[in-house]
């Protein structure tokens, strides 16, 4: 499973976090036009003449499709940030492979996301003797709960 296919399950997609998403490389300019034609399909933004113009936008070059996207955009801050940290992180947890592969992972991802204080935990080279896994699975939990979300 991808991140994006995470934070839709989770119902945690928004304008802000596809954004940034794109902005980093984990969406893509089809999951940005799949997310207009879903909002276009459950009635949602109806009115709003610029997810219109995305849905249909396959013919845009990135550069107006970014222009569009960010009039759409209210605030990208730490939670956008973090609704891509938790779907990374559920994606590692889920993944098929050994414990040693998923540390591996869990360990780019604390680089990537430019080592937060919380995944401290999650590095193999903390101090504090907790599993890297079972710290994972903790800042997991904290993230969840942070969005109301199971």
């Amino acid at each position: 499973m991808k991140p994006i296919e995470v934070l839709i399950q989770l119902s945690l997609l928004c304008w802000n976090t596809l954004f940034l998403g794109w902005k980093n490389g984990w969406a893509s300019k089809k999951d940005i036009i799949d997310y207009a034609v879903s909002l276009l399909a459950e009635g949602k933004d109806e009115n709003n003449e610029t997810v219109s113009v995305i849905a249909g936008g396959d013919y845009l070059e990135d550069e107006e499709l970014q222009k569009l996207v960010s009039e759409l955009v209210n605030d990208v801050n730490g939670d956008t940030l973090d609704k891509w940290r938790l779907a990374h992180l559920i994606c590692v947890s889920e993944m098929s492979g050994t414990e040693q592969e998923k540390i591996e992972q869990l360990q780019e991802l604390y680089a990537k996301f430019d080592y937060p204080e919380d995944m401290s935990s999650c590095s193999i080279y903390a101090q504090d003797e907790i599993d890297p896994l079972i710290a994972m699975m903790q800042v997991t939990n904290n993230l969840r709960q942070k969005f109301g979300v199971n």
